[in-house]
C-alpha cells in the first residue's frame, strides 16, 4: 500500500499537496481536516497514523531485533524524543493561547521529523519499502515516542490548568463534544486514540511500546470516564471493594426457552433468564454498615452478572448517594430485563462524574449458550430440553470497553461473563488499553483457578498486567451439583500480575466479601527502555461480612440509615 493511500484511510478528505515543507498551526483546531498542515498540528492525529503504519507493518519489532537500517540507541534516541516532545507542549501552549518565547520556526526537531516521514515524495512509496529506510523508520518512532511521552502527566481526574495539554483538552471537549471518545481527529468510524495505563512485561506486541496511548479498532467504541469521589481516610492508596453476592438462590425457572424461538436448526433453542427480582434494603445497608466498621471506606460495591433488574439497581443507587450525600462509592452490577422479545444482558456502573451522578451501560458482547453437559450441572433438565444447545437470548449491540479512571490510580474495566473468555473483538481492546482492574460478573460455577475464569483472568494478568476480580452469585455454584460436584460457596476469584490466582469463598449466612486492595507504585518499561512507575493493585486481605458485623440490634432500613449517616459523618465522608 502507498503511504499517501495509508494516510488516507483515516483522513479520507485530507488532500495530499506536493507541498515539501510542514507548515503546523497554531489554532486551537477550528480548521478543515482537509490540509494535512492541520492534522499534523494534532499529536494524536500524528499518533493514530504512525501506530497504525507500525502495526500494519509488524516493524515495532526493530525496536528489539535491529536491522542493518535501524538501531535504536536507548540513550541518544530517547533524548531526541524528549526534545520533540517539548517542541510539541510549546505548540500546544500556543494553540491554547499562551504567549511565549517560541515561534512555529523554532521546532526543529519536530519539524524535521514530521518531514522526513510526511513529506510528499513519500505518498507513492509502499509503505514497507518507505519503513525499511533508514530515515523514515527511525522518525516514525521518534514521533510516535514523543506523542506518547507528551500524555504521560494527563490525569483526567484531576485536569491542571497550568498543563496546557490538560487545558486544551479541556478546551477541545467544550468545542467538539462528538470527539470526546477520541483523542484524534478521524471519524470513529475508522478507529479511535485512547488512554492505557498497563503496559505487558513479557511478550512482543505494539502494546509493548507505548505507555500513555493506544489505538483501538473501531469495532469496539472506548469510553472513558472519571470518578470524582474524594477518597477518605489517611491511606489514599487503599482501595476497598464490597462484593455482594446475590442472589443466593437461583430457582430453575429462571431459566425459560424463548417464547418466540429464532428460525434455526431444530438442534439449537434460545433462552431467557429472568430470575425474581428481589429489593433487600436491610441487608444491603447492614452490608455496608458491617463494611464501614471493619475497614472505614467502601470505593466499589461488585454485584454478579444478572444479579439486578434496573428498577432495583436504581434503588440502591438512590440510597447510596442519599446516605453520602454526593460522595458515594461507584457501584457496578450486572442488569436482567427485557425490551420486547429479548432479554438484556448488561453491566450498569454508577459513580461520582463531573456533574454529580453519572451512569453508564455496557451491554454483554457475546452470547452465553447451555450444552448438556452444563445444562445437567446446573440441573436444569426440568427447564431446558437436556437434548438440545441453547443460545441466550439477548441482542449483541455496539461493542462498547468503558474505563473508570479514579483519582489513586485506579482504572476499571468491567466484562461480563463471555467476554472475558472470548478474544475478539473487545479482549484485543482491553490488553491494548491495559486497565490495571478488570472486574468480570459471571453467572457460573464455582470460582476456582483451574476452570476457565481462573485461565482467562490469568492471561489478563500477564498481558497487558491487570488485576482480574471474577465473581459469581451462590445462586448458581450451589445449582452446580449435576456432575457429582458438592455445592460450592466459592463465589469470586482474584487475580494479580505476578502472582497465583486465589479463590474467595463467602462464609455461611455471609452478606458479602470484603477485597481490600492497595495501590502500589511499580516499575514498568516499554520495548524502547522508557521507563515509569504505574499503579498496580494489590490484594491485602478479603473476610466475609456477617449480619452481626453490623453491630446494630434495629435492622429496620430507618434505624440503619441513621446509625450509617452517623458514621459516615464522623469519617467525613459527607460532603
Amino acid at each position: 500500500m502507498k503511504f499517501g493511500q495509508f494516510i488516507k484511510n483515516y483522513f479520507p478528505e485530507c488532500t495530499l499537496s506536493t507541498q515539501q515543507n510542514i507548515v503546523l498551526s497554531t489554532k486551537l483546531g477550528f480548521e478543515a481536516k482537509n490540509e494535512l498542515n492541520n492534522i499534523l498540528s494534532w499529536p494524536p492525529n500524528v499518533f493514530m497514523i504512525v501506530y497504525s503504519l507500525l502495526e500494519y507493518t509488524d516493524k515495532y519489532r526493530l525496536m528489539v531485533s535491529p536491522q542493518s537500517h535501524f538501531t535504536w540507541d536507548y540513550q541518544k534516541d530517547n533524548k531526541t524524543v524528549q526534545f520533540i516532545t517539548a517542541e510539541w507542549l510549546a505548540l500546544i501552549s500556543i494553540q491554547s493561547g499562551q504567549q511565549g518565547n517560541s515561534t512555529i520556526s523554532s521546532f526543529i526537531n519536530l519539524e524535521y521529523s514530521l518531514g522526513k516521514v510526511f513529506s510528499s515524495q513519500n505518498f507513492d512509496i509502499d509503505i514497507y519499502d518507505l519503513m525499511n529506510t533508514s530515515e523514515f523508520a527511525t522518525c516514525a518512532m521518534y514521533l510516535l515516542l514523543s506523542v506518547d511521552e507528551l500524555f504521560s502527566d494527563v490525569d483526567i481526574c484531576d485536569y491542571k490548568l497550568e498543563n496546557r495539554l490538560q487545558l486544551l483538552l479541556l478546551m477541545r471537549n467544550s468545542y467538539f463534544p462528538s470527539q470526546r471518545k477520541n483523542l484524534a481527529d478521524n471519524d470513529c468510524k475508522l478507529g479511535f486514540v485512547t488512554y492505557k495505563t498497563s503496559v505487558p512485561q513479557t511478550g512482543l506486541t505494539l502494546n509493548n511500546l507505548t505507555h500513555s496511548l493506544t489505538c483501538i479498532k473501531p469495532s469496539v467504541l472506548p469510553e472513558v470516564v472519571a470518578n470524582k469521589h474524594l477518597k477518605q481516610g489517611y491511606n489514599k492508596k487503599s482501595y476497598n471493594i464490597l462484593f455482594l453476592p446475590w442472589p443466593f438462590t437461583i430457582e430453575s425457572d429462571a431459566f425459560k426457552p424463548t417464547t418466540n424461538q429464532i428460525k434455526m436448526d431444530g438442534y439449537f433453542g434460545s433462552f431467557d433468564y429472568l430470575p425474581d427480582d428481589k429489593y433487600e434494603p436491610s441487608k444491603f445497608l447492614q452490608a455496608i454498615l458491617a463494611t464501614l466498621r471493619r475497614c472505614g471506606t467502601i470505593d466499589l460495591i461488585v454485584f454478579p452478572e444478572c444479579a439486578l433488574s434496573d428498577k432495583t439497581f436504581n434503588k440502591y443507587m438512590i440510597t447510596l448517594h442519599r446516605l453520602f450525600d454526593g460522595n458515594a462509592p461507584s457501584i457496578l452490577s450486572g442488569i436482567f430485563g427485557n425490551v420486547g422479545s429479548i432479554s438484556t444482558n448488561k453491566a450498569k456502573l454508577s459513580f461520582i462524574g463531573e456533574l454529580g451522578i453519572d451512569t453508564i451501560e455496557q451491554s454483554k458482547h457475546h452470547r452465553w449458550f447451555l450444552d448438556e453437559t452444563q445444562v445437567r450441572n446446573y440441573n436444569l433438565a426440568s427447564s431446558l430440553d437436556l437434548g438440545r444447545k441453547w443460545w441466550e437470548n439477548i441482542a449483541i449491540d455496539r461493542r462498547h470497553l468503558v474505563t473508570l479512571h479514579t483519582a489513586n490510580g485506579v482504572k476499571l474495566c468491567p466484562l461480563i461473563c463471555e467476554d472475558l473468555a472470548r478474544q475478539e473483538p473487545v479482549a484485543q481492546a482491553v490488553r491494548s488499553v491495559g486497565p490495571n482492574l478488570v472486574v468480570s460478573l459471571l453467572l457460573d460455577g464455582p470460582q476456582l483457578d483451574f476452570r476457565w475464569p481462573g485461565k482467562y483472568s490469568a492471561v489478563l494478568s500477564d498481558d497487558p498486567g491487570s488485576s482480574v476480580l471474577s465473581v459469581t452469585a451462590p445462586g448458581m455454584t450451589q445449582r452446580a451439583t449435576g456432575l457429582g460436584h458438592p455445592p460450592s460457596r466459592q463465589v469470586a476469584l482474584w487475580s494479580e500480575p505476578g502472582g497465583s490466582a486465589e479463590t474467595l469463598k463467602i462464609d455461611e449466612d455471609g452478606l458479602g466479601i470484603v477485597i481490600e486492595l492497595e495501590v502500589k507504585d511499580e516499575p514498568m518499561w516499554t520495548i524502547d527502555g522508557r521507563k515509569k512507575v504505574k499503579p498496580v493493585l494489590r490484594k491485602k486481605k478479603h473476610t466475609t461480612v456477617l449480619p452481626r458485623d453490623a453491630n446494630i440490634i434495629n435492622t429496620s432500613v430507618l434505624s440503619l440509615q441513621t446509625e450509617l449517616r452517623k458514621i459516615i459523618k464522623k469519617s467525613g465522608g459527607i460532603k
